[in-house]
């Protein structure tokens, strides 16, 4: 499952990867709206990509997201499939010197496109914390509309999606 755009590269994790999103998730900042916690170590991150099952399981998952000019690995982007709600959620974390140039938005279209159109997703929903409006704002480029607003572990969140049609 390799996916392009016109400027990126889209692949799975490889457990090469680990350092890269292990740096990825130093930020703070990367991490401030997404609920999410540090990995331990390099070692850890390299564990959890190596038992990363997605991609064998549902024929989707995060993908690292590579600028084709010069290789620069950008963030990550791609489905998840939670079978608990028996959905699937688009999902994006990019370095903070890469926001605000539509990879996020590029990338995101790509994934959607494989989800919807190779693998017959009908619904894909995406999640921000209602203060992250970059990610609404994406969600917005993705044509997702809103469907409400919610609470978890203590913090505000928002529900778009997007339904294709049979």
């Amino acid at each position: 499952m390799i996916l392009e755009t016109e400027r990126l590269i889209l692949r799975p994790f490889l457990p090469e990867d680990a350092e890269n999103m292990y740096a990825l998730n130093e930020d703070p900042e990367v991490l401030q709206y997404t609920g999410d916690v540090q990995f331990v170590d390099v070692e850890a991150t390299r564990v959890f990509l190596t038992n990363y099952d997605q991609y064998e399981k549902y024929a989707v998952g995060r993908l690292l997201v590579i600028r084709k000019e010069d290789q620069e690995i950008l963030g990550w982007c791609g489905l998840k499939y939670h079978p608990e709600e028996d959905e699937y959620d688009i999902g994006y974390r990019f370095f903070k010197k890469h926001w605000g140039k539509g990879y996020a938005t590029e990338s995101a279209i790509a994934s959607m496109d494989y989800g919807q159109n190779t693998l017959g997703i009908k619904r894909i929903v995406g999640r921000a914390r209602i203060e992250n409006s970059a990610s609404i704002g994406v969600f917005s480029k993705l044509n997702m509309h809103y469907v409400e607003d919610f609470e978890e572990d203590g913090q505000h969140w928002v529900l778009y999606a997007l339904e294709k049609s049979s």
